[in-house]
């Protein structure tokens, strides 16, 4: 889903496919002049041949097999991966039948990178030149509406609408539904953003249609919703929806991808942290009169039950130890998780692990609570980066929304961005809106 029309987009294609020529361009000519001097241009013959080459497979792997960029972390992660693996396979396969003399493998990791770095940067300026104009089209106003109108509102020319007090200062009331065919030919929106059904008596399916074979965007306002806030607004999601939604099953591919390198890391993690648990272990026993560690019933995969490892940090009596509000002031409490990764009962990003006792009451009270569980948890989760900081308490259907983008989404490129918002505190100020273009 994106939020950029199609004749916007043909435009955005080639400026992609510029980049690619103009990075590749770079990589051969530094890798002629600092590695390889008989692969410069002037040694080489037909080196515009492999140049072009080079560029269109990568620009075909970011746009193709990549879905072009779209903002992020982890985007430039999976585009990167996808220009540089693409023109690896491409060339080397060629070269095993005699076809092709491939280029340098250095050439395609730089070429592929720059290329993916210098496409960020053409869109991020292509999307300020595109916010010169509003030119986003809301039909109806609801709460799913309230919340991506926030970040959205510099483009957005207005909202067509029956009830004129639900819409807020700021953004522009157009009318009800039945002015929108003069609306459209008056504002010449490029995506239109539909909420609710209320439309559908003065609005036909056909008109929309005929839009969007035009270059006109029109997208559903729960599906801008995921793709602006990164999180998924299961408040509207229908029975069927939830039953052959994606998380219900989760990605199994990327799942036992994810068990190899997490339960690598966490091992070594917990071998390194071996005299640390000690010294931590014996710290806390003192302190609290009792055993070091506890071990609290949680649901896992699936639901399935396992016990969560912890330092305690309470006394016999119930009261919080010295020893207590170090570890929770240091952030250590949970460290003992890595022997749950380890075990292959969490993973190190994930939703947050829940006790079972509240994984079976929120799950009779929330539908789509249940499709959480399709991932392991894990000791850092896409919930807890985006929340973590925020002004008020979060509860639990609040922290469902990216606790399910993140069965949709799980990716190794996914927990790099985590692990980067963790350490470093960042965030993508209104999520995707370098998308839109």
């Amino acid at each position: 889903m994106s939020l950029v029309s199609r004749s916007s987009f043909r435009w955005i294609v080639l400026f992609d496919l510029l980049a690619s020529f103009a990075s590749f361009l770079a990589a051969f000519w530094l890798y002629g002049s600092l590695l390889d001097a008989e692969y410069s241009f002037a040694m080489r013959a037909g080196w515009t041949g492999d140049l072009a080459l080079s560029a269109v497979i990568a620009w075909m792997g970011v746009e193709l097999l990549g879905g072009g960029w779209r903002g992020g972390i982890r985007n430039w992660f999976d585009l990167s991966f996808c220009a540089v693996g693409f023109n690896l396979v491409i060339q080397y396969g060629l070269n095993y039948f005699g076809m092709l003399q491939p280029v340098p493998w250095l050439v395609a990791l730089a070429g592929g990178v720059l290329a993916v770095t210098l496409i960020a940067a053409s869109r991020r300026a292509l999307t300020r030149i595109g916010q010169e104009r509003p030119s986003i089209l809301l039909v109806g106003y609801d709460s799913v509406t309230a919340e991506i109108a926030a970040p959205l509102r510099p483009r957005i020319l207005g909202v067509l609408t029956r009830r004129e007090e639900s819409v807020p200062a700021g953004l522009k009331v157009l009318g009800d539904y039945q002015r929108f065919d003069e609306v459209v030919a008056a504002s010449e929106p490029r995506c239109i953003v539909l909420t609710g059904s209320d439309w559908a008596a003065d609005i036909s399916a056909r008109r929309l249609l005929d839009l969007q074979c035009s270059g006109v965007s029109v997208e559903d306002a729960p599906a801008v919703f995921e793709d602006v806030l990164q999180r998924v607004c299961w408040q509207r999601m229908r029975p069927v929806e939830l039953l052959l939604a994606s998380p219900v099953t989760g990605n199994r591919s990327v799942r036992t991808l994810q068990a190899v390198y997490t339960n690598l890391a966490a091992l070594a993690l917990l071998l390194a942290a071996v005299p640390l648990f000690i010294l931590l272990g014996a710290l806390a026993s003192i302190a609290n009169g009792g055993p070091a560690f506890e071990a609290v019933p949680c649901s896992g995969l699936q639901r399935i039950p396992f016990r969560l490892m912890r330092f305690r940090t309470r006394r016999r009596d119930g009261a919080i130890s010295w020893m207590g509000r170090a570890l929770a002031s240091l952030h250590l409490v949970n460290l003992p998780q890595l022997w749950n990764v380890v075990r292959g009962e969490m993973g190190l990003f994930g939703p947050p692990p829940v006790r079972t006792e509240f994984a079976g009451r929120l799950s009779e009270i929330i539908p789509a609570y249940p499709h959480r569980f399709a991932v392991k948890p894990g000791m850092l989760g896409w919930s807890q980066a985006n929340l973590r900081g925020a002004p008020e308490p979060q509860d639990d259907a609040a922290r469902l929304g990216y606790d399910l983008y993140y069965a949709k989404q799980q990716s190794p490129s996914f927990d790099i961005d985590i692990l980067l918002r963790t350490l470093f505190r960042t965030r993508e100020a209104h999520g995707r809106m370098g998308r839109i273009a």
